[in-house]
């Protein structure tokens, strides 16, 4: 029998979450990582050194110009996103990329279109989709057991974790905790939802401990220091269009201890997803859990069995329609028309 094929794939930016992107495609048996690509030469080189990686590379315009390479992970600050994964898919390649997808709705629908013309796959890397919690209420919503969803409200609040580095550097960044940490709770919870077209949204953002030199976290990541530029905390209320709503809070840096939450509520019932999953229905629900799923293995599987991926660059543009929403609203004020 002829060995199954496997996917030449590379990693663009070998940072924190470069590594755990490497590290997934060097343990899915039907991938082959054959390229790295970061500005820091001496970190790219330990990391093909660390993945047996044979090809490295300093720019990723010249890695993708190799020819064998299928499909390639985009791991770089926020504003790289849109930039790299552009010249990815225009060269031939599909694309993974980190969350959020872009740092504006116009860059996103520029990434979607791009992968469109060339007929790729651009998938989001979203951790909180494939978790079996998330997985599970997903299919319980669907089966329509809890009946009407209508409400849902969720949260990622840290005390202290302001990340050092190019993340509260606005210019490299795009944003602070509402790009970070709010395309992963508030993208599942919509999800969960059914995904809703969003109408509008009121939101506030904070940036009252960061710019004091407070709630600097103990991450090393990026590429050197800078201002602390961004927002601290963020919270919004969306609006959408069958009126079903959503409430997300997140933060860096809060003098409150670390929470992170999401609940679905529905005519007939309710679910805690996280942080302890819990079905509130009488007469109680059983239900047996589904599995994790790994978001880079099933991407290669997206690219070699033609299957869509459980969180396509098409929704990263509505959820950077309602981030940008909430920032328009806090700027001005006023309830921002998405």
């Amino acid at each position: 029998m002829s060995n199954p094929k496997k996917l030449k794939v590379g990693v663009i930016g070998a940072g924190f979450a470069g590594r755990s992107h490497m590290e997934g495609y060097s343990n899915t048996e039907n991938a082959d990582l054959i390229a790295v690509c970061d500005v820091g030469e001496e970190r790219a080189k330990e990391a093909a050194k660390k993945y047996n990686i044979p090809n490295v590379f300093t720019d990723y315009n010249e890695m993708l110009k190799l020819d064998e390479l299928e499909a390639v992970s985009v791991c770089l600050p926020n504003i790289m996103h849109m930039p790299a994964s552009v010249a990815a898919l225009e060269s031939g390649k599909h694309v993974l990329c980190e969350k959020p997808l872009a740092t504006n709705a116009e860059e996103a629908q520029k990434m979607v279109a791009t992968a469109e013309k060339n007929g790729k796959i651009l998938a989001m890397s979203l951790n909180f989709r494939y978790m079996s919690t998330s997985l599970t209420a997903k299919k319980i919503i669907q089966s329509g057991k809890l009946g009407e969803v209508y409400y849902a409200k969720t949260a990622m609040l840290r005390n202290n974790a302001i990340p050092k580095g190019w993340f509260h550097v606005k210019e490299k960044s795009g944003g602070g905790p509402l790009l970070d940490l709010a395309a992963h709770v508030l993208d599942v919870t919509w999800w969960l939802m059914g995904k809703p077209k969003p109408v509008a949204a009121s939101g506030s953002t904070f940036a009252k401990l960061g710019v004091k030199g407070k709630g600097m976290g103990t991450w090393g990541v990026g590429y050197g220091d800078g201002p602390v530029d961004i927002e601290d905390m963020a919270v919004g209320l969306i609006r959408f269009e069958d009126g079903q709503t959503l409430f997300v809070e997140v933060s860096w840096a809060l003098q409150s201890p670390p929470t992170q939450y999401c609940n679905i509520y529905g005519t007939e019932g309710g679910i805690t997803v996280f942080p302890d999953f819990v079905i509130h229905k009488e007469p109680k629900l059983e239900t047996e859990m589904e599995p994790d799923q790994d978001r880079i293995s099933e991407f290669v599987k997206n690219i070699l069995e033609g299957t869509k991926p459980l969180g396509p660059g098409e929704d990263g543009i509505e959820v950077m329609k309602m981030l940008d929403a909430i920032y328009r609203s806090a700027e001005s004020g006023k309830e921002a028309v998405i």
